[in-house]
């Protein structure tokens, strides 16, 4: 007969240890099993957010839930919480033939489109994002519409030189001006083209001199902003035209379903950045507003406060509206036939100013 050997303590203690490692991981096991679903959402938006550079949108932010974003005052992007309202910059960016491409526009948050004189349209393009570019210009000339435009967001005014009226009210009103004239040192000249459309900066010059003051969050009132139009519910097709005073300067926006937004098209030709990027918007804001030159160069004066007509253009379609800016320090604000204040797609907006009796076809 075959006696069987005791155990010892140490092979109980082996044992013992087993056990309590098989238990451990059929309790793991058991864990994931049940806890898998539902929660593959929550760690998909923990990693979008984790992949963000600073003040970098959101690329899905549907259907996930990110309980820690907020929506950007400028644009309604959803970004992380702390990013929300980052201190603006509203730079004057020329558009006279010689001077495209331009450099930045395709990165600004919102941009105002209106006449300077002789029919040439000049933007104003503001940045709230955080986002680094490389070169932003030709940078030009404030005009006394364009301050009441940049006062909607106390923003850091850019702008080379101005007209009288534009420098008196940039001290009037004391606008935080960063003009080429006597902050030299925060741009340069490209010397591959000729004055005056050789201005340019930096969102890196731009954010040494906002660091240097200490300025780093906004203080303007935000639009009320939507989520998109679901695909199945967008048109197929649809354009923008705005014939403003000469061919060199008609604008067209073109509808892409697919992303639901517009590609902005000028003189003929697709509207892109000097490197290349496309123009596009979320939102198109047509503002008819009364114009009239008051001087031998051709300067215009404009009815900018108060409120006009308007057509309002996202998802696709358009409808007619009114714009209201009831002050130079309030926010130009758009509304329905109804009355009731449009809300946006989260993205870029484009505010397009003509004369009432410019032909605008959508």
């Amino acid at each position: 007969m075959r006696i069987k050997s005791k155990k010892t303590k140490k092979q109980e203690l082996f044992e013992s240890i087993g056990f309590l490692i098989i238990l451990v991981f059929v309790f793991i096991a058991v864990y994931l099993i049940f806890n898998r679903v539902g929660s593959n959402d929550e760690q998909v938006v923990k990693r979008e957010i984790a992949q963000q550079d600073d003040g970098e949108e959101i690329k899905k932010p549907e259907p996930y839930i990110c309980l820690d974003c907020k929506r950007r005052s400028i644009d309604g992007v959803h970004v992380k919480a702390g990013k929300e309202n980052l201190f603006p910059v509203a730079v004057m960016i020329e558009n006279h033939v010689d001077s495209r491409p331009q450099s930045g526009l395709a990165k600004a948050n919102l941009v105002f489109e209106a006449e300077a004189e002789g029919g040439i349209t000049r933007f104003m393009a503001v940045f709230a994002d955080g986002e680094k570019i490389k070169e932003i210009g030709p940078v030009r000339s404030a005009r006394a519409y364009y301050v009441d435009w940049a006062r909607e967001f106390s923003p850091l005014y850019v702008h080379c030189g101005g007209s009288p009226e534009a420098l008196v009210k940039i001290i009037k009103d004391k606008i935080l001006d960063f003009n080429e004239f006597y902050k030299g040192s925060y741009f340069w000249r490209d010397k591959k083209r000729y004055a005056p459309h050789n201005v340019y900066t930096s969102s890196e010059l731009l954010d040494k001199y906002l660091g240097s003051k200490d300025l780093s969050e906004g203080k303007f009132e935000s639009w009320g902003f939507k989520d998109d139009l679901p695909l199945e519910r967008r048109p197929a097709s649809s354009t923008i035209e705005i014939e403003f005073r000469t061919k060199d300067f008609f604008v067209e926006w073109v509808y892409d379903k697919d992303m639901n937004d517009y590609v902005r098209y000028m003189a003929g030709k697709q509207h892109v950045d000097k490197d290349g990027e496309e123009i596009r918007a979320k939102n198109i804001a047509i503002s008819y507003i009364k114009s009239q030159a008051y001087d031998n160069y051709g300067r215009l004066d404009m009815d900018n406060i108060g409120s006009g007509q308007a057509v309002i253009c996202l998802d696709g379609k358009c409808e007619e509206g009114i714009w209201e800016k009831k002050t130079a320090t309030s926010r130009m604000k758009f509304f329905d036939k109804e009355k009731e204040e449009i809300k946006f797609n989260a993205g870029t907006t484009w505010i397009e100013v003509v004369k009432p009796s410019y032909k605008v076809v959508y």
